[in-house]
């Protein structure tokens, strides 16, 4: 028995060789360079055993960062504590997937520390995602076992409880300022998401939630208010929000830089992993790992690759895009986006191969996405606003030329009624002129009477009269009507076909009303509705003029269906050949010749109705010849 007890404090006093102690006086605040102190085995024993074993100088800087497989190694550390004040040796657990710790003192076990994925315990000056542990007074020694899936050296300090506090304070104070931000912000994209529904702010959401989370995660935070007892569903958790975050990102990116259009290849190879493979197998990991935590290396370092994959992917496209476009805010924005993603870039090749340490670079990349979220949201909003008002101008300019092509019409609609006019006075006035005649004959010829007289005379003011009457009709269809009224569709079709009579009897063009019930009625604007059927008449019969249709007919039906009012114009001029039918109504659409008309009367006649009264215009091909219908 004492044989074994030399052998052991022969071996221990072998290690020592390898290694230097590390002595704490009592002006030490913090030691924050423990390599050279640090010796190593990557031995996956048992501490009973890796007691007995040789420790070389510390050198981790292999390739096992790049191997799939998983990192099991041993860290010796000699401390000589001189100080007055209590010390705390401090070590980061992030991406440590176990980590055991082990005092010893005179060859004797006095602490031990369990912590990680198949443990819970949490020591008493727990940091959320950094643990601290009481260094004891005078010499001890220090195991610590790391399994991981990455071999660098974890980030380590020896701190005194004060400092060990005031850095905590300051870290709480700093990641609570940042994710107050982030919430912040959150909410501002969301509300203007929710007042434009841009589809472009949902993906930015989107992966606003996904930093949050998977952050919320890093910084330890999610298992400690959340999951402590079971830290495996963290992992799920985290996992979840590492794959919103770059499925946004990704959506957001093709969005941003249209990289569909501008970088297929590139664009097809970033959705395929971060909307595919990337959730598919990181996924499947996990569940896995439910069985065997052991295999979360693997989706640790795939998901490193995926990302890293992902964010080149990114870069790329903005850096293209940054090229091309000739717009200055665009440019502004692929700027600041390539920026971000660089510092992301940078922070994930970081994790491997550790050139920066790692709370910098945790602190560089949380003001970068703050950054970055605040000025982009700024920026996407301000794109917005001018969106906005061109898309506000073009309303207005399309209004304008509504409002001319609607003059022009009631124009061409003048002319056609003048030129009924025009035919309603050729009689009266032709019959004024001869009953002059007739009473000039009558007085030289001495056959004056004064019955004659009065019979002509009343029969001039009758002429008159209808004359008046016409010319009355005439302005009273052309004077703005304001207010809705309940008007007979019979009489809508008469005054229709009576205006355009000389244009039907000119193209000898036959026309019918086809009524059964003569007091089906409508409300809305009757001038405006007699408009609308001349339109659709003077188009029909432009149509049979232009097909030279043999014995042309034009045939106005009036009905009532499911007490809904339908007023149909129906010709015989072959059909309507647009297609799709609807795009008749449009107004860059013409079935006519340019030097005959634009064809822009059904895009008018189309607004009158929907627009003006909230009835409803549509046509179709019906027999021979095409159907429009005014339902409502």
């Amino acid at each position: 028995m004492n044989l074994k007890k030399y052998l052991f404090l022969f071996l221990l006093f072998l290690n020592t060789l390898y290694s230097e102690t590390l002595v704490i006086e009592n002006n030490n605040n913090e030691i924050r360079k423990l390599d050279k102190y640090l010796t190593f085995n990557k031995n996956d024993f048992p501490i009973e055993t890796i007691v007995h074993e040789n420790f070389r100088k510390f050198s981790i800087h292999d390739n096992s960062n790049f191997k799939f497989s998983q990192n099991i190694y041993w860290l010796k550390l000699e401390i000589n504590n001189k100080s007055s004040k209590q010390q705390l040796f401090r070590i980061d657990n992030f991406l440590i997937d176990e980590l055991n710790i082990y005092f010893f003192k005179d060859s004797k076990l006095i602490k031990k520390y369990q912590n990680g994925i198949k443990y819970n315990n949490l020591c008493e000056f727990s940091d959320y995602n950094r643990y601290a542990y009481e260094i004891p007074k005078g010499k001890s020694t220090l195991y610590i076992k790391i399994n991981s899936s990455f071999s660098l050296l974890i980030p380590m300090h020896i701190v005194s409880k004060e400092q060990f506090y005031k850095q905590r304070d300051f870290e709480n104070i700093f990641n609570s300022s940042f994710y107050a931000a982030l919430f912040l912000m959150f909410f501002y994209n969301f509300f203007i998401f929710l007042v434009s529904k841009v589809k472009i702010y949902k993906y930015y959401l989107g992966y606003i939630i996904g930093v949050f989370g998977f952050l919320f995660f890093y910084d330890g935070y999610l298992t400690y208010l959340l999951f402590s007892s079971f830290p495996i569903l963290n992992e799920l958790l985290s996992c979840i929000f590492f794959i919103i975050t770059f499925i946004s990102i990704a959506k957001f990116s093709s969005n941003l830089f249209q990289s569909r259009r501008n970088a297929f290849v590139l664009y097809r190879i970033l959705m395929l992993t971060s909307i595919c493979i990337l959730p598919l197998v990181s996924i499947i990991g996990v569940l896995i790992a439910f069985l065997d935590s052991s295999f979360l290396y693997l989706i640790q370092k795939y998901l490193l690759l995926c990302t890293i994959l992902i964010t080149l992917l990114i870069i790329s496209i903005s850096i293209r895009y940054l090229i091309i476009t000739e717009e200055k805010i665009s440019k502004i924005y692929a700027f600041i986006w390539t920026i971000f993603m660089v510092v992301t870039l940078t922070f994930i090749v970081n994790i491997v191969l550790g050139f920066i340490d790692a709370n910098l670079m945790t602190k560089i990349l949380k003001v970068n996405i703050l950054l970055e979220i605040v000025m982009m949201s700024l920026l996407i909003a301000y794109r917005l606003k001018l969106s906005n008002e061109k898309n506000l101008k073009l309303k207005i300019k399309n209004k304008e030329q509504e409002l001319y092509i609607l003059r022009q019409t009631r124009l061409a609609s003048f002319g056609e009624v003048l030129n009924s006019i025009v035919h309603e006075w050729k009689q009266p006035l032709h019959r004024i002129n001869m009953i002059s005649l007739n009473l000039e004959t009558t007085y030289n010829k001495k056959n004056l009477t004064k019955e004659y007289l009065s019979n002509q005379l009343n029969e001039i003011e009758q002429q008159t009269k209808y004359m008046n009457d016409t010319v009355t009709q005439f302005l009273d269809y052309f004077s703005p009507q304001k207010n809705k009224e309940e008007f007979y569709l019979i009489d809508c079709a008469k005054e229709a076909i009576k205006l355009l009579d000389i244009k039907f009897n000119k193209n000898s063009v036959n026309h019918l009303i086809n009524c059964r019930n003569t007091k089906i009625k409508t409300v809305g604007y009757k001038k405006e509705y007699i408009q609308v059927i001349i339109i659709l008449l003077n188009n029909s019969i432009d149509a049979i003029i232009k097909e030279k249709i043999k014995n042309p007919t034009i045939t106005l039906e009036i009905i009532e269906e499911k007490h809904k009012t339908i007023f149909s114009v129906i010709d015989n001029a072959g059909g309507i050949k647009v297609k799709p039918i609807e795009k008749i109504f449009d107004a860059n659409i013409s079935t006519k010749d340019e030097k005959v008309n634009s064809g822009i009367g059904l895009f008018i006649a189309k607004r009158i109705i929907e627009d003006n009264m909230n009835k409803k215009l549509i046509c179709k091909n019906h027999a021979n010849g095409a159907k429009f219908s005014i339902i409502g």
